[in-house]
């Protein structure tokens, strides 16, 4: 069986276990985790939470959820062969752990106070582990950073541990470990296009998944950039190329522009975004970044309609995945603090 045929019909397999919309509003409506965690006994995330025993909190839930989301993300790898891409991908369950790490030892959190925050199954699977438990045991931040010399997080972690220790904004190490991961992945695709051409006129397929991503990235990390007082030469090295359909012209003119609203108007000629009622421009980055997700979730889902057993269906479907998984972490948390489902379900991505 073809590399091809073998990641789209494991995809089209694993997609029927998917939960549909109904599911989750009831799951929204549970009154306590308890409720939650019987609720999805019955659902293919089951096996998954065997492992959490009660009391239940929304961290250990959501640890239980991003190790299933790890289980299945490596095992379409396994027989992706050619496609370098979908393992490139796996590599932003690495990142997930390696920022939680590196913000602790750089806020001075002790091994105990962190550990309890990952779980690093997605590091055990591909015989990582040890990357992240001698970040975590490091002496301080700047031990830690030295620790990752060698890997394909080291050159963006030293600019991200720069960056922190001049401004003093701890999602630098977030965007600078998104820019080593997305690098990677663009590169790529730009270096093996036919490889990855989708079926139908090159549309809801891997290219247009990579696009969103590196275009969802660059465009936010500038606008970002802009709050944060960041030099031009210093926004240039976080912006990954090749740029997508926001070109580096438009990704500088953002920059540059007075303000954040302005910036944002410069990229509606390639994405419209629904900016309605932000107030402050964390709130309008918040929902550019909303906008970008949800026409992720559009293209994820339509991949399986146009491009039938392809590379684009599986990387659909490990979007798709996330995006579950990100929904049911917001759940727990929301059903732990005892929200109004109605509240609970406004602020997931559906």
């Amino acid at each position: 069986m073809s590399s091809r045929t073998y990641v789209g019909t494991k995809a089209f397999a694993l997609r029927g276990s998917l939960l549909d919309g109904t599911t989750v509003q009831k799951l929204a409506e549970s009154t306590s985790l308890e409720e939650l965690v019987n609720r999805l006994r019955s659902t293919s995330y089951s096996d998954s939470l065997s492992s959490v025993s009660p009391p239940y909190n929304a961290r250990r839930f959501e640890l239980a959820l991003r190790e299933r989301l790890a289980v299945v993300h490596h095992s379409v790898t396994q027989g992706a062969g050619r496609y370098r891409i979908l393992q490139l991908y796996y590599l932003k369950n690495i990142a997930w752990d390696l920022k939680l790490a590196l913000k602790a030892r750089a806020l001075g959190r002790t091994y105990e106070e962190t550990v309890e925050y990952l779980d690093m199954k997605a590091e055990e699977l591909v015989g990582r582990r040890d990357l992240i438990a001698k970040v975590l045991t490091a002496k301080d931040v700047n031990e830690a950073v030295t620790m990752l010399s060698g890997t394909e997080f080291f050159s963006d972690v030293e600019k991200a541990l720069a960056s922190y220790n001049s401004k003093g904004e701890i999602r630098f190490f977030d965007v600078y470990i998104d820019h080593a991961v997305l690098s990677a992945i663009s590169k790529e695709f730009s270096l093996n296009p036919k490889l990855y051409a989708a079926k139908s006129a090159n549309v809801h397929g891997v290219g247009e998944m990579v696009a969103l991503d590196v275009d969802s990235y660059n465009v936010l990390s500038v606008l970002r950039a802009k709050l944060w007082g960041l030099t031009d030469a210093e926004v240039q090295e976080l912006i990954i190329t090749p740029a997508r359909r926001v070109q580096l012209p438009t990704l500088t003119s953002m920059a540059g522009a007075d303000s954040v609203a302005e910036g944002v108007k410069l990229v509606e000629s390639a994405y419209r975004f629904q900016l309605q009622g932000a107030q402050g421009d964390e709130d309008l980055i918040d929902l550019v970044e909303d906008g970008f997700a949800k026409q992720m979730k559009e293209t994820a889902t339509l991949s399986f309609v146009w491009q039938g057993l392809s590379p684009g269906t599986i990387l659909g479907l490990i979007k798709l995945l996330e995006f579950e998984v990100s929904n049911l972490s917001a759940i727990a948390i929301g059903v732990e603090a005892g929200m109004d489902p109605k509240k609970i379900l406004s602020k997931l991505r559906m």
